[in-house]
């Protein structure tokens, strides 16, 4: 498994402004083509970008898991522990 590092967690920031250049090319390009884009074409852009911005947010926020070892990428043994303790102590608080 590739290690990731502050910079990967940097360029996955950055990758998600991407989004903001793609709706402004949308914006140039629905304004200026010499033929209008249908109803169709623009509902097909504009959930093409949100699917690419979701997709680049959740890659930011796996590269920040993997970097800082949160989530599923926890190996420091006292903090797996703590989330044992923590998980056994939560579901017997809700089972009563």
């Amino acid at each position: 498994m590739k290690k990731y590092t502050a910079a990967d967690l940097e360029q996955a920031i950055m990758l998600c402004w991407q989004t903001s250049e793609d709706l402004e090319l949308f914006f140039r390009y629905h304004g200026d083509a010499p033929t209008p884009m249908t109803e169709d074409e623009v509902a097909n852009a504009l959930l093409g970008i949100k699917l690419l911005n979701d997709m680049r947010i959740w890659n930011a926020e796996d590269v920040h898991a993997r970097v800082f070892e949160l989530n599923q990428y926890c190996t420091d043994p006292v903090k797996l522990a703590k989330r044992e303790e923590y998980g056994t102590k939560s579901k017997r608080s809700t089972s009563k």
